[in-house]
């Protein structure tokens, strides 16, 4: 039982004495720029995400008003054009935000379009 234990650390006789002022202002200066890079990485990390959201902020408003200016646009048609596109006047902001409804993309022959309805034959 003569086996020293290393799992508490060893104080030399020099460690007991206090710190000289060269000590104190040296490991002052270390804590200092370790909170200063701390400070830097906080600030650089807030202001990339300040940049992040901007650019999504910037891209979402810019597709609401290409979506508000295809909806001008739109209104401005008549009927008959509208009717063409396969689109009713009161679907056209529904149409423009989620694309045409199924209804609207099913057409017609372009003979059956265009025709009249088949005349029933006298027996």
């Amino acid at each position: 039982m003569s086996e020293t234990d290393n799992s508490m650390p060893r104080y030399s006789f020099f460690s007991a004495l206090p710190l000289s002022s060269f000590e104190l202002e040296r490991q002052a200066a270390i804590e200092r720029n370790l909170f200063i890079q701390a400070c830097v990485r906080a600030a650089v990390n807030w202001l990339r995400l300040l940049v992040l959201r901007s650019a999504r902020f910037a891209r979402r408003v810019a597709v609401e008003q290409r979506r508000r200016n295809a909806i001008r646009q739109l209104q401005r048609l008549d009927d008959r054009m509208l009717r063409d596109m396969g689109i009713h006047r009161g679907d056209i902001e529904f149409a423009v935000r989620n694309g045409v409804p199924a209804r609207a993309r099913r057409t017609r022959s372009p003979e059956r379009r265009y025709s009249a309805p088949p005349r029933q034959r006298a027996a």
